[in-house]
């Protein structure tokens, strides 16, 4: 990294304060029970979690949200919760965290999605509950959501669709969804679940991560990167793959790119997919930015991510100290050569 990228990167984030983005899919809670585990159970072959306190996080297209909100600029959230406890839980956080909620639906046939991870000492995870519908929300849920894309879809810059394969994101939601941003010119990232891409068709900008890229196309880790990506062009106009220690891979049928991760200690990588497609839909709702700046500013984010356990919003400040890390670390080994 040189000094002008670095300078060029800075003024990226600077600006995140003036984009206004809209995240639709599945809203998901992280809930974490923290404690001791020293003891085994006499009713089966399971150690006893002594609880110590208790946590929660965003997750899903909340995790996304809450990194496009961490970084100063407005975030809607639209996706569909329970009528609960943990849906109270939520939307404390949400508001907490300046997070635009107007548009969340509550379903009181359908629990709040909550992933409950039991962690013992030394950050072990023992085990993880999910409690979630995985049928596809009610239809008249999902004309509102559409009603309501419809109703702010000419105040946003930009649109993120994050599937969990939950519920909310149905094909016939993403089709509708993807028509809508083309009449109003809206680019559409989407974060994908799944094995069967072909309900993505038509959106702008493909974030799958490797494993998720290799179901979906039925390929082998022995295939080459760019054919994979060929493959998934047929989805979508520009694909990114993140790709772990491998980097990331970005391709538009014209133009490819090869971006090295940045080295740095996994703790956890839950969230860090989430954090990676908030900062690059961030850089790309601006006009000063070109793929390769918003893929390296996401590459720094996801950096950050997996450094802590659970979701993690980096802010302005953390995301700085990072470039400014990675840019000293190639001047040294610039000056070492």
């Amino acid at each position: 990294m040189n000094k002008t990228l670095k300078n060029k990167l800075f003024g990226l984030i600077g600006k995140f304060n003036e984009s206004k983005i809209l995240v639709v899919g599945d809203i998901i809670l992280d809930e974490y029970l923290w404690g001791m585990a020293n003891r085994k159970s006499p009713e089966a072959p399971v150690p006893i979690l002594e609880v110590k306190r208790k946590t929660y996080l965003l997750g899903g297209a909340a995790n996304v949200a809450n990194n496009i909100a961490a970084m100063g600029a407005k975030a809607i959230l639209m996706g569909v919760i329970g009528d609960d406890l943990y849906s109270g839980v939520i939307m404390d956080i949400l508001k907490k965290n300046k997070i635009d909620t107007e548009f969340i639906l509550k379903d009181k046939t359908r629990p709040t999605t909550v992933k409950t991870r039991l962690i013992a000492q030394n950050n072990k995870h023992l085990a993880r509950v999910d409690n979630e519908s995985l049928d596809p929300v009610a239809k008249d849920i999902s004309k509102a959501i559409f009603a309501n894309i419809e109703k702010v879809i000419d105040e946003v810059d930009l649109i993120v669709l994050s599937d969990y394969i939950i519920s909310v994101l149905t094909p016939s939601l993403i089709k509708d969804i993807v028509k809508l941003a083309n009449r109003h010119d809206k680019t559409v990232v989407m974060d994908p679940k799944g094995s069967d891409f072909s309900k993505y068709q038509g959106v702008d900008v493909l974030v799958p991560n490797m494993d998720e890229a290799l179901i979906a196309t039925k390929s082998s880790r022995t295939k080459p990167v760019k054919k994979i990506a060929e493959a998934l062009r047929k989805i979508a106009d520009k694909v990114i793959i993140t790709r772990s220690a491998n980097g990331v891979y970005y391709y538009d049928g014209a133009d490819e790119l090869y971006l090295e991760s940045f080295s740095t200690e996994v703790v956890d990588a839950t969230g860090a997919g989430g954090s990676f497609v908030a900062m690059l839909a961030l850089a790309l709702a601006g006009s000063d930015f070109n793929y390769e700046e918003a893929i390296e500013l996401a590459n720094y984010a996801a950096a950050a991510a997996v450094r802590k356990v659970g979701t993690f919003a980096i802010k302005p400040v953390q995301l700085k100290e990072i470039i400014e890390v990675a840019y000293n670390n190639a001047n040294q080994q610039g000056a070492s050569k």
